[in-house]
């Protein structure tokens, strides 16, 4: 990489970094293209070069927590021995990521506008298409007898921990990241075994 697309990459990067930052701090409707440029010292051309408008910016900064929330479910789907293992491995490898100071304040204070932004999303859309496949061939879902079936399950175990988390936080009960996890796990593994 020569050094014009190393210092575009590090533009990119403290554009993202502090978008996340004002969204968490203020949501997407209190966040302003000037306060991101003010805090890197950029030009406010410069942001356009990369972003249309304050909800590009924010589209791609849920881009980038999807893509890392899809590395945490493969890297659980190498360690898992079972399908138990995997449900549990994937569950709590979201809530850990989500519940982090920054990203856990960025999900309240945009709820509506992650749900849209995430359910557009690509990689949202590819870890849907491919659990839907691979609950197609699984031999614990011959419970499912119609082909949009598959689709709404594999919606269920994709949309449920960001709900749970949300509506958790409303709580006045505290839950741990464990016991959420266990929680989804229990659920989706009774419902996957066969009769």
């Amino acid at each position: 990489m020569g050094l014009r697309e190393e210092n575009k990459e590090r533009v990119r990067k403290a554009i993202l970094k502090n978008a996340l930052k004002f969204f968490a701090q203020k949501g997407i409707a209190h966040t302003t293209v000037h306060d991101i440029v003010d805090a890197i010292g950029i030009a406010r051309g410069t942001f356009y070069n990369y972003y249309h408008d304050i909800d590009d910016v924010f589209d791609a900064v849920v881009h980038d927590m999807n893509l890392e929330i899809k590395a945490v479910l493969m890297e659980s789907r190498k360690k898992a021995d079972s399908l138990y293992d995997y449900l549990y491995l994937s569950f709590k490898g979201y809530f850990d990521f989500i519940s982090t100071p920054t990203i856990k304040k960025f999900h309240l204070n945009n709820t509506a506008h992650v749900r849209k932004s995430t359910y557009e999303n690509p990689i949202l859309l590819s870890l849907i298409k491919d659990l839907n496949r691979d609950l197609r061939e699984s031999k614990q879902t011959t419970f499912l007898t119609e082909k949009h079936e598959y689709l709404l399950l594999s919606i269920m175990l994709v949309g449920s921990p960001p709900e749970l988390f949300l509506a958790t936080q409303q709580s006045s009960t505290e839950f741990s990241n464990e016991q959420l996890a266990t929680f989804l796990t229990k659920t989706f593994y009774k419902l996957l075994q066969p009769s």
